[in-house]
């Protein structure tokens, strides 16, 4: 069997030079990896190294597992026994210098023969340096430092441009083909953005190398600054699954974005970066302007090879380039038209609103204790003029992105105010309406002045008003997001928290922020009351809510089953299709009747 501590860095990254508490600097933080059959020698081995300051330790017992590990963590290094079960260390050895992304591993022998037949042997296969067992505490530390300082100094000049300091060409290939690996394995995809600068050449013949060289490492700087700063894909770029940007070659870059949910997310990191390279540089007193072609391919759609997935984003940047500077083109034709539809959505979205395209249906809230309709949630379709009835699924996200979503929601504030106005001239006074907010609503600092218009406007209660927030909102843990809530409370509407328990739950913000009421998502609904899992995480938030004085709507009912366990919990309210799936206004006056 195998057992391993994560690792912090690869063989894809250089381990840069420095110094800390015990003068390893980034040293310590490479990842040794162990391959060795004598679980007692491998602790012991780790206990030495992390005495000495390597922490970051993977141990392989079973020798059959090693080139498997080897391909999918990356090691800096590898201590390697040669006597072993099935597998041998000499079959090993053979099988790294064979890989061509792990010929260059450095490998140091541990073994107890001293003959010198066995020591030319795996000198031939291409072992790094030798460690006698048993093994000294002092010759271990001071060969694995010797070796890491090596292989840092040797990853500089073999994988580093020397004019950006970014990774160059093959630093890229050996990313992208661990990068296959792991997104293979997970079945997580990733995006390689090909970016060509415009009308670089000109420049170059207009100016000279030397200013040419200082546009480039410009140029390097601020692509690096964008991709460092993408909200949610920030993590650094030495890390196993992270991402990078290298030097493709003379005026090429190529990015490596990981963890996408979308391959359409990768274009609007492409915009951001053209966007960065179109702001003028300032070289040798000149005033320059350029532009970038960029093409995207994404995994696995668009390749499953690093050299595939290369060879697709060239092609994207080239058809780019055809079609004319600052251009941004997928190569699968699927995404080009998925890019245009979300672009068409885009537009017509901003003249949606002026044409009344949009409309609010309402899911009766329900209470469990009399079976009464206490209130109803105000849910938002687009009513498009060609495809007809739009969920938000369809265009909430692109609202957001494009900044849309704050004119759109004070819309359904406005929207759901007047309908409970209305209701109220029939005669329905006391009937509750809950609003959804997303979170650039909150940061523009605009909720709650379009919460107070829209009430005096059409003469509602506040108190039956709902705003609901999902915990992505109210887990950013951010000031001026805690102010903007208690200024939404202060307008006397109630504050529900949304699709409880599915985010990073905390009971932080249940005492910090002014909530009245939790929503139990239909994730833990569906399964009950047979699965056990579920029926305990309802219990609890039930139990949590009664304690904080709190209401508790449960969403997504479907079954008597379900009703009847909530109602044994002493749930308040639920809402779903037992009752009712979203209707119109007028059903839902007849649903009341």
């Amino acid at each position: 069997m195998s057992s391993s501590a994560p690792a912090s860095s690869s063989s894809n990254s250089p381990l840069p030079t420095g110094t800390n508490s015990k003068g390893l600097g980034m040293l310590a933080h490479a990842s040794i990896m162990m391959i060795d059959d004598e679980p007692i020698l491998v602790e012991v081995v780790r206990t030495f190294l992390a005495e000495s300051g390597f922490t970051e330790f993977v141990s392989i017992t079973d020798p059959t597992l090693a080139i498997a590990a080897i391909q999918t963590q990356r090691p800096d290094m590898l201590l390697l026994d040669l006597k072993m079960p099935k597998v041998s260390g000499f079959d090993i050895l053979k099988m790294v210098r064979q890989d061509p992304y792990l010929k260059m591993l450095p490998v140091v022998v541990m073994t107890s023969a001293s003959d010198a037949e066995t020591k030319l042997r795996v000198l031939e296969l291409g072992a790094t340096d030798f460690l006698e067992k048993p093994v000294d505490p002092s010759e271990l530390a001071l060969r694995v430092r010797n070796t890491l300082a090596v292989k840092a100094y040797n990853d500089r000049m073999a994988y580093f441009d020397p004019l950006t300091s970014l990774p160059n060409r093959s630093f890229l290939m050996h990313q992208l083909a661990g990068q296959v690996r792991r997104s293979a394995r997970t079945l997580s995809p990733f995006s390689v953005l090909q970016i060509n600068l415009d009308r670089f050449n000109k420049i170059n013949e207009s100016l000279g190398h030397r200013s040419a060289d200082a546009l480039l490492v410009s140029v390097a700087e601020r692509l690096q600054a964008c991709i460092r700063g993408t909200d949610g894909i920030g993590r650094p770029a030495d890390q196993p699954g992270g991402n990078s940007l290298s030097r493709f070659s003379g005026d090429e870059f190529t990015a490596v974005l990981v963890d996408l949910p979308e391959g359409l997310l990768a274009g609007q990191v492409a915009k951001r970066l053209q966007d960065a390279i179109a702001r003028p540089f300032h070289i040798d007193g000149n005033e320059l302007f350029i532009n970038a072609s960029i093409g995207i391919a994404t995994f696995p759609n668009d390749g499953d090879t690093a050299e595939s997935m290369l060879r697709n984003a060239e092609s994207a940047m080239r058809e780019s380039k055809r079609i004319g500077p600052k251009t941004i083109r997928y190569f699968n034709s699927a995404y080009n038209r998925e890019s245009a539809d979300r672009l068409a959505l885009e537009s017509q979205l901003h003249r949606a609103i002026e044409r009344g395209e949009f409309r609010l249906l309402y899911q009766p809230k329900v209470d469990l204790r009399t079976l009464e309709i206490v209130g109803a949630e105000a849910l938002i379709r687009w009513q498009h003029p060609e495809r007809g009835l739009l969920t938000p699924n369809f265009f909430i996200s692109i609202a957001e992105q494009s900044r849309l979503i704050i004119d759109l929601g004070a819309w359904v504030i406005d929207e759901a105010c007047r309908q409970m106005a209305e209701w109220q001239h029939l005669g329905i006074r006391d009937l509750k309406v809950a609003v959804n907010v997303a979170t650039p609503q909150l940061a523009e600092n605009r909720l709650s002045k379009d919460l107070k218009r829209s009430i005096g406007r059409h003469g509602v209660k506040p108190s039956n008003l709902i705003v609901e927030f999902t915990e992505s909102i109210l887990m950013q843990n951010d000031q001026e997001i805690d102010i903007a809530v208690k200024a939404v409370a202060e307008t006397g509407v109630s504050i529900s928290l949304d699709d409880f328990g599915t985010g990073f739950s905390s009971l932080a913000y249940l005492k910090r922020l002014p909530l009245t009421e939790l929503k139990i998502d239909r994730s833990f609904v569906m399964g009950l009351p047979g699965d056990k899992d579920s029926a305990a995480i309802v219990g609890a938030v039930v139990a949590l809510a009664r304690n904080l004085g709190l209401q508790v709507t449960a969403e997504g009912v479907e079954t008597e089953g379900q009703l009847q366990f909530l109602q044994s919990l002493g749930c308040n309210q639920f809402q779903g299709f037992l009752r009712s799936k979203p209707i119109a206004p007028q059903d839902f006056i007849a649903l009341l009747k």
